[in-house]
Parts: structure tokens; C-alpha cells; sequence
């Protein structure tokens, strides 16, 4: 390999007045060789949720990269808490069938999700973020 080899993709950023989001490689993509489905890279501004969602097939692996989010798992009867938080980063494995969504709760968050599949839109099932109840504080937050 030499520097002729190196390829330069520009990405395209998607806003909406919650923030904004871009695909930084996905297994489709020319550029990328690989076995895994996508990378996606998503900007949140403080205090909007996005979700509630869940997919049949795609499985999702999310970190924090910047500030802090609360991140909300359910089955519609008991929900899991998690702080996500960039300064003191995890990583959540999320499985087909796990309605999940997210807030920022201090500014400006950006979040990496990563995924075992190309994100496709007839797997991807949305519902009010509030139609399981208020989900959307602090309170029983688990410690990891």
C-alpha cells in the first residue's frame, strides 16, 4: 500500500432542530471490507429524546463519546437505566426486540452506535417515547 491507496469519502450530515448525526462507515460503503454493518455518530442537544425504537434483526452497540446521556432499554413492563457518560465511557449491547431511546442531561452529547447490520428503515419499529410512562429521569438509574 502507498499513498495513492488512501480514499477520502465526504459524509453528509443530516440536521433537525434536536441536533445533527452522520454515517462514518457503514459495510456497504466502497470504502470498507469488513464484516460489520455500521458505524453511526450522533449529536444530541440537551434534554431532547430520541426514541423510543427497537429493531427485529439489527442488534446495536452504544458508547458515549461526549457528555452525558441517560439511555432508557425497555420491554414495555421494566426498564433499564444507564448513565452513559464520555468522561467515564461504556458499552451497551442492545439485542432485536429492546425498545431503547436516549436524552442528553448536560449539554451537548455524541453518542457512537455501531451495528451488525446496515441500518434498514422496515426493521426499525418507533413509538412515543412516553408511551410506556415517564422514563425520562434519573431515578433508578443502575450503577456499573
Amino acid at each position: 500500500m502507498s499513498i495513492a491507496d488512501v480514499q477520502v469519502k465526504k459524509l453528509a450530515v443530516h440536521r433537525d432542530g434536536r441536533g445533527y448525526l452522520f454515517e462514518g462507515l457503514r459495510a456497504d460503503d466502497g470504502l470498507f471490507s469488513g464484516k460489520y454493518g455500521q458505524c453511526l455518530i450522533s449529536v444530541l442537544n440537551s434534554g431532547v429524546i430520541k426514541g423510543l425504537h427497537r429493531h427485529q434483526k439489527q442488534t446495536d452497540f452504544t458508547l458515549c463519546a461526549k457528555g452525558k446521556v441517560l439511555y432508557v432499554a425497555t420491554d414495555g413492563t421494566r426498564a433499564r437505566k444507564f448513565l452513559l457518560d464520555g468522561a467515564d465511557p461504556m458499552l451497551l449491547k442492545i439485542p432485536p426486540g429492546v425498545w431503547h431511546g436516549y436524552q442528553a442531561i448536560e449539554g451537548e452529547a455524541l453518542l457512537v452506535h455501531n451495528m451488525d447490520s446496515v441500518y434498514d428503515p422496515a426493521d426499525t419499529e418507533v413509538m412515543d417515547p412516553h408511551a410506556f410512562g415517564n422514563l425520562w429521569h434519573l431515578h433508578g438509574v443502575e450503577n456499573v
